[in-house]
C-alpha cells in the first residue's frame, strides 16, 4: 500500500506554487513503497539476465571483440525497446489515474497550481525510472561485458550513445503524460504511445524522411555512437526535432490540463 504523504500548505505565489510538496508526494510513491524494488528486479531480469544469455552464447562462438559489439548493440536496441515500453506502461496512470480517482481534484483544491502538478510528475517519474531502468542496468552491464568479453565499452562513445537513449525515453515519458491529459482511459494512452513506438519500425521503410523529423532514428543513433562508429552527417536533426517534440508534448499537456474541468 502506498505511503500517504500529507501536503503542507504553501503561502508563496506563482505558477509553480506547491511544486515541492507534490514532488515529495511523487517521490514517496516511488521510494517509500515497494515500487522501486519491483522495477529494480524487473529491469535486472528483462535487461541484464537477457544480456547474460546472449553473452554466454556468444562466448562459445565468437571472438571477445565481436561479443562486446554484440552485447552493446543488444543492450541498446533490445533494452531500449523494452524500456521505452516500460516507461509508457509505468507512467500511463500518473495523470490519468488521479483524474479517474478524483485525487487530482482534491489535490488541486490545495495551494497547488496545475503546472506544478504536471511538472512534478514529469520530473520524479523521469528521474526515478531512469535511475532504475537505465543507470543501474548500465552499471551491471559494464560488469557483464568484463566477464563475457574480457573488456568493456569505450566510455566516451558509450556515454554518447546513452544520451541518445535517454532522450528517446524522455520523449515517450512526455508523450505518455500528454496523452494522459487528453484521454479518459488507459487503453488509448498506452495504445497510442506504444503504437507510435512500433510505427517507427515500419513507416521509415515507406517514408525514409520521417527518421529525420521524428524520434525513431534515436535507437539507431544510440547503438551506432556506443559502438564508436561514424554517425550520419545529419545526426543532429533528429536530436533537435526530438527535443522540440518533447517540449511540444509538455506544452500540450499543460494546455489541456489547464482546461480540465473538475
Amino acid at each position: 500500500m502506498a505511503t500517504s504523504v500529507p501536503l503542507q500548505a504553501a503561502s508563496s505565489s506563482g505558477w509553480l506554487v506547491g511544486f515541492r510538496n507534490v514532488v515529495d508526494k511523487e517521490y514517496a510513491s516511488w521510494w517509500r513503497t515497494r515500487r522501486w524494488l519491483t522495477h529494480l528486479i524487473l529491469w535486472f531480469v528483462v535487461i541484464n539476465a537477457f544480456i547474460f544469455l546472449v553473452g554466454a552464447d556468444g562466448m562459445r562462438r565468437h571472438a571477445p571483440e565481436d561479443v562486446l559489439a554484440e552485447l552493446i548493440e543488444v543492450f541498446l536496441r533490445v533494452g531500449g525497446l523494452w524500456t521505452a515500453i516500460g516507461i509508457v506502461v509505468s507512467t500511463q496512470s500518473a495523470v490519468l489515474g488521479e483524474r479517474q480517482l478524483g485525487t487530482a481534484q482534491w489535490v488541486l483544491s490545495k495551494p497547488l497550481t496545475r503546472p506544478a502538478f504536471l511538472l512534478s510528475k514529469l520530473l520524479v517519474n523521469g528521474l526515478s525510472f531512469l535511475f532504475l531502468a537505465v543507470l543501474i542496468p548500465t552499471v551491471v552491464f559494464f560488469l557483464q561485458t568484463l566477464w563475457h568479453a574480457l573488456s568493456q565499452p569505450q566510455l566516451g562513445p558509450f556515454l554518447a550513445g546513452m544520451l541518445f537513449h535517454v532522450e528517446h525515453l524522455v520523449f515517450y515519458l512526455a508523450l505518455t503524460l500528454a496523452l494522459g491529459t487528453f484521454f479518459t482511459s488507459r487503453g488509448p494512452v498506452s495504445g497510442a504511445a506504444i503504437g507510435f513506438l512500433f510505427a517507427g519500425f515500419i513507416l521509415p521503410n515507406i517514408f525514409p524522411s520521417t527518421l529525420e523529423w521524428l524520434p525513431w532514428a534515436l535507437p539507431e543513433l544510440s547503438a551506432t555512437a556506443a559502438l564508436g562508429r561514424p554517425l550520419p552527417v545529419i545526426w543532429y536533426v533528429p536530436v533537435i526535432t526530438t527535443v522540440m517534440w518533447t517540449v511540444l508534448c509538455v506544452l500540450a499537456a499543460l494546455w489541456r490540463f489547464e482546461r480540465e474541468e473538475f
